[in-house]
């Protein structure tokens, strides 16, 4: 069993506004505030929980900056580590990868610092698992990296005409900046077990 959290990062600056290369563009100054306000919501709740963060990032600067405003309001002995896999314009299957094989102890859980739409695009598919159940089950069996059957549930993305096949009736999500979704999932399925505006972690930093 893991549990994952899935944190977007905070307020950027719009691709208008900057000239550079995309995953260099930065978080705004309010933005920075607003997910250190956050983050510390999400660290309070972590604390609750008794529970100790393994955190990854997106290799986006804006999405780094984010992950190290937690580590810092963490404080203790955390460390980002940067998944290319999971840059921008990465699909929910990079994701659900990351989620089952990233090495994790027993006692942690995993925060990934990523982007929109690829976290609710996630959020989708872990829902709908019970649907694809015979393709999940099996990433699962021998701890490794399973490309064959990730390459099987390619059909489950958006297709070229932007449609998500995988929730067709069913719920649809779009998590905010700084928005945090947790998710605990193993062999037998998965469960979203909280979706936090930043609102809401900011008003648990107080």
């Amino acid at each position: 069993m893991r549990t994952v959290y899935l944190i977007r990062h905070g307020v950027a600056m719009e691709r208008e506004e900057f000239r550079g290369d995309d995953l260099e563009r930065p978080l705004t100054e309010t933005g920075e505030k607003k997910a250190r306000q956050a983050m510390e919501g999400l660290a309070r709740l972590l604390r609750t929980e008794k529970q100790q963060p393994r955190i990854i990032s997106s290799p986006a600067r804006r999405a780094q900056q984010t992950a190290e405003i937690f580590r810092k309001v963490w404080g203790k002995e955390a460390e980002v580590q940067i998944r290319d896999s999971i840059k921008p314009g990465a699909t929910a299957l990079d994701y659900l990868d990351a989620m089952i094989y990233f090495p994790l102890k027993e006692d942690r859980v995993l925060l990934i610092f990523g982007h929109e739409p690829e976290i609710s695009e996630t959020c989708a598919l872990v829902s709908n698992v019970h649907r694809f159940q015979g393709f999940y089950a099996p990433l699962w069996k021998t701890g490794e990296r399973n490309s064959e059957i990730l390459a099987e549930l390619q059909h489950w993305l958006p297709s070229d005409e932007g449609e998500f096949t995988v929730v067709e009736g069913s719920l649809q999500f779009q998590i905010k900046k700084s928005g945090v979704v947790r998710i605990q999932l193993d062999a037998d399925g998965a469960m979203i077990q909280g979706i936090y505006s930043p609102s809401v972690l900011r008003a648990l930093s107080q």
